[in-house]
């Protein structure tokens, strides 16, 4: 497939609009709770557990729907043969995607730089699922590193993308803060668009992965 055909394919362009509706409600969501929560123990549990996993389902909901389009192929074993060839599976993935937004601070170096949290779990969810997809065609020979240039790529647009998204939430809380006569809309505004934002970044990692299967 060309990257035009990818691009503009009717599975691409439904997967990117559900998940556009589907961040927007997340954050209605969060800020429902956060205008109604009171209690500071729930209010933590909500905000260490309850948004990252939210975000984390958003995420392998995006990179689903979009497979194997993402990868550059229409001819594939389905998702679901993917997922359920094991009942481990579905599992696995979504708590070793979950798990990331955790263990990410405590990595060495770049555990300081929140804002490639959600490329880096794209990115792994996106390794999982092709090394799952080479194994039912039968590929032994692949590669799961990216080279230097779609490191850089990715490095990029997870550091623009984190700057745009910052700026837009600061003069958008402010505005929700004000309203609502409560701080904290800064944050939530934040979440939902650099998950926007950053979404092309798994696509893109995709499609480099799915260049060894042509």
């Amino acid at each position: 497939m060309t990257l035009s055909q990818i691009l503009f394919h009717q599975q691409t362009l439904f997967a990117f609009f559900f998940y556009f509706i589907s961040v927007i409600v997340a954050i209605s969501l969060f800020a429902f709770v956060h205008i109604k929560s009171n209690h500071p123990i729930l209010g933590y549990c909500w905000d260490k557990i309850g948004m990252p996993f939210i975000k984390t389902v958003l995420i392998l909901v995006f990179i689903l729907l979009v497979f194997p389009i993402n990868f550059g192929i229409e001819d594939a074993p389905s998702i679901s043969e993917l997922l359920f060839l094991d009942d481990k599976r579905s599992n696995f993935l979504l708590n070793i995607i979950f798990l990331l937004t955790f263990f990410f601070p405590l990595i060495p170096v770049i555990g300081k730089w929140e804002e490639l949290i959600i490329p880096l779990q794209g990115v792994l969810a996106s390794v999982i699922i092709f090394t799952w997809l080479c194994r039912s065609m039968n590929m032994e020979n692949y590669s799961l590193f990216p080279d230097g240039k779609i490191l850089f790529i990715i490095f990029i647009i997870s550091f623009i993308t984190h700057k745009l998204a910052t700026r837009l939430s600061v003069s958008l809380g402010d505005y929700f803060d004000k309203l609502y006569h409560r701080e904290g809309f800064h944050e939530l505004i934040f979440k939902g668009v650099v998950l926007i934002m950053q979404s092309p970044i798994i696509f893109i990692f995709g499609l480099y992965l799915g260049k060894q299967l042509n």
